[in-house]
């Protein structure tokens, strides 16, 4: 059964406890419906754990979007964000090589330009915490699966709807779109991933709850 986590310290502390005991590579995933705050608990938990002398690095999946030449190849760019949208096999082939200790890029996705940037993060090979965060990084279809069962600890956050929309709304606002707009993804894009991330992820060892103040 999943622990159940509702505060940021307490999940530091389960990390931390898993982390020491572990001669590493440690693999932490964190998956979860769009806009529950997984990017902003990925980034802290990295801070927090290079601070402490743990040297860990931030691995987001959204960096592995088809970019949008792509996706307009596909005739798919307007279901951007679904899981289809994705180079699967290519990440799994990234994560493969974060438990290698391989030296390479680490693909990030651009706000600004609303496309992944292939030079993304450094990977040096000596860190011993990874943590890869994203809305699939739990799923349980292949080639997913693969990827989820290579990590030691898998983490699954969610937020209630209400505060889910309203994280979407402004975060579509900020990124250029009007009103009208941002509630069209939400209804068409958004929602949908995440009834489908909620039924589709493999058993977590931790369910974080998150709130607007746990962090």
């Amino acid at each position: 059964m999943p622990e159940n986590i509702s505060k940021y310290r307490a999940l530091y502390e389960h990390i931390r406890h898993s982390v020491d005991s572990s001669d590493g590579p440690f693999l932490i995933g964190i998956a979860g419906p769009p806009a529950t705050g997984k990017s902003t608990l990925a980034e802290r938990l990295v801070n927090d754990l290079n601070a402490s002398g743990v040297q860990s690095n931030y691995c987001p999946m959204d960096g592995f979007h088809f970019s949008n030449g792509q996706l307009e190849q596909f005739g798919s760019k307007h279901l951007k964000g679904h899981i289809d949208t994705f180079n699967a096999t290519k990440f799994v082939e990234s994560v493969q090589r974060l438990k290698a200790k391989s030296t390479f890029w680490w693909p990030l996705y651009s706000r600004q330009i609303h496309d992944p940037v292939p030079e993304g993060v450094k990977i040096r090979g000596t860190e011993k915490v990874f943590i890869i965060e994203g809305n699939y990084v739990l799923d349980s279809n292949e080639p997913w699966r693969s990827a989820a069962l290579m990590l030691e600890l898998r983490i699954f956050v969610d937020v209630p709807d209400v505060l889910l929309r309203d994280r979407l709304e402004q975060r579509h606002q900020k990124s250029g779109r009007n009103v009208q707009e941002a509630l069209k993804k939400i209804e068409n894009i958004d929602l949908p991933n995440a009834r489908y991330v909620r039924s589709h992820h493999l058993e977590a060892d931790v369910h974080f709850r998150a709130t607007y103040n746990v962090f």
